[in-house]
C-alpha cells in the first residue's frame, strides 16, 4: 500500500505540474493577444484615412489625399470573384444616389488579383457595372 500511495502521490504531482505549465502557457498567449491589440494601428470611424495611391485604368495616378474633405467609398475587388461582380452590379445601380450625396466611388482591383487569374479590369467593369454611370476604377499599387 505504501508504494501505491507513493505512486499516486507522484502522479498527482505530475498532473499538477502539467496543468500548471498549460495554465502558464495559456496565460502568456492571452496576455500577448490582449497587449498586442493595444498596439494595433488602424483607422476609426471619423478618422482621416491614410493616403493611398491608385492607378486608374487610363494610367492616371490618383491619391486619396486629392479627395480630402470629401466622402469616398473604396470598393476593393478581384476580377475572378463572383461576389465582387454581384457587388459591383449593385453598387453601380446606387452610384447616382451616392453621387447626389457627394460620395465619390473608387473601384480598386486588388494587386495582381491576389495571385489568381481573372479577366482584365476593363472587361470586368463592362460586364458588371451599369454603363450609364461614371466612377473611378483602377488598380492598387
Amino acid at each position: 500500500m505504501n508504494n501505491k500511495n507513493k505512486r499516486n502521490e507522484g502522479l498527482k504531482r505530475s498532473r499538477i505540474a502539467i496543468y500548471s505549465v498549460i495554465f502558464i502557457i495559456i496565460l502568456i498567449i492571452g496576455l500577448y493577444f490582449i497587449l498586442s491589440k493595444s498596439n494595433n494601428v488602424g483607422v476609426a470611424v471619423g478618422d482621416i484615412a491614410p493616403n493611398a495611391t491608385f492607378t486608374l485604368i487610363n494610367g492616371t495616378k490618383i491619391n486619396l489625399y486629392n479627395f480630402h474633405g470629401k466622402y469616398v467609398l473604396l470598393y476593393f475587388i478581384v476580377t475572378w470573384c463572383e461576389t465582387c461582380a454581384e457587388g459591383l452590379h449593385i453598387l453601380s445601380q446606387i452610384i447616382p444616389t451616392l453621387a447626389s450625396k457627394n460620395i465619390t466611388v473608387i473601384v480598386v482591383e486588388s494587386y495582381n488579383d491576389l495571385g489568381y487569374q481573372g479577366i482584365p479590369l476593363n472587361e470586368f467593369i463592362k460586364s458588371y457595372a451599369n454603363s450609364n454611370i461614371t466612377f473611378y476604377y483602377g488598380y492598387a499599387n
